[in-house]
């Protein structure tokens, strides 16, 4: 009886022991010290396109400088000044000397300010869109020449030069045709369209469609 009742109280609290084990919870894995922290929104967004970014695609937009389109363009600007210019001027001069008043004079002037630049730069858009159909717009290049020989023209009226006087005439001519012509080459040139939308406008083709019933 006294070996007995150590062996069952062993025996009991072995059992109680296991069965203590196998009713415990398991373990919560550990929490980890660090959570990975998110990439910030900046890096994942595209860098803002600066000033030189975007003047480079419009450059590249356009395309190459065309040689063949810039020698014509201005060429025929400097011809047609030495050639429309003189006429306007003297077709100015004289209305200027027709009648009384003020009317002659300031239809004179008219003549003189916005006759020229319309007819030399329809000529030089004329002759560049011959070597280059579609490539340049009409206003921009136009603008300029008009600026520009505004400027020439109020310089001339106001410094009194004689346009009956051929070496006046004759220098006031030839220097617009050089800078106007040149300026207005430029801007053509600079304000150019996409070559998408040059290309568009050289390839468009309308195919016609027969349709025959029988």
């Amino acid at each position: 009886m006294s070996v007995r009742r150590p062996l069952l109280l062993a025996v009991s609290l072995s059992l109680a022991g296991c069965a203590g084990e196998l009713s415990m919870p398991p373990a919560a894995p550990p929490v980890a010290a660090s959570l990975p922290t998110a990439a910030p929104a900046a890096a994942c967004e595209p860098a803002a396109a600066t000033p030189e970014t975007r003047r480079e695609q419009r450059r590249r937009a356009r395309g190459p400088s065309d040689r063949d389109f810039v020698i014509t363009h201005f060429s025929a600007g400097v011809f047609s000044t030495l050639l429309i210019q003189p006429a306007t001027y003297f077709v100015a001069s004289k209305v200027g000397d027709v009648g009384h008043g003020l009317g002659p004079a300031i239809g004179a002037l008219l003549i003189g300010a916005f006759v020229p630049p319309i007819l030399n730069y329809t000529v030089q858009w004329a002759a560049g869109r011959k070597i280059a159909p579609g490539r340049d717009r009409f206003w921009p290049g136009f603008l300029v020449n008009q600026l520009s020989h505004l400027g020439f023209f109020v310089g001339a009226v106001v410094g009194g030069v004689d346009l009956h006087n051929l070496g006046q005439a004759s220098a006031l001519v030839v220097g617009e045709a050089l800078v106007n012509s040149g300026l207005a080459t430029m801007t053509a040139e600079l304000t150019r369209k996409p070559r998408s939308l040059a290309a568009g406008a050289t390839t468009e083709v309308v195919v016609p469609v027969l349709e025959v019933k029988f």
